[in-house]
């Protein structure tokens, strides 16, 4: 039974690094976003969406630490 909840918990630890990787790319992409609106004000509409991902990244990344 203990090797069941190692297999959870390098698991969880897995996903956990893939979330704090994905936040981490949804930030670079607003960063970036930054030097396209400067470029090309139109631009600004896409915020809502980068935002949204980021929203998305940290509740999955809070979700797997509760779970930890």
């Amino acid at each position: 039974m203990a090797e069941g909840a190692e297999k959870v918990k390098d698991r969880i630890r897995g996903l956990y690094t893939l979330g704090m990787v994905n936040v981490g790319i949804w930030a670079i992409a607003i960063i970036a976003l930054v030097f396209v609106i400067q470029r090309a004000p139109s631009a600004k509409g896409l915020f809502v969406i980068m935002a949204g991902g980021v929203a998305v990244s940290v509740a999955l990344v809070s979700s797997l630490g509760k779970a930890r």
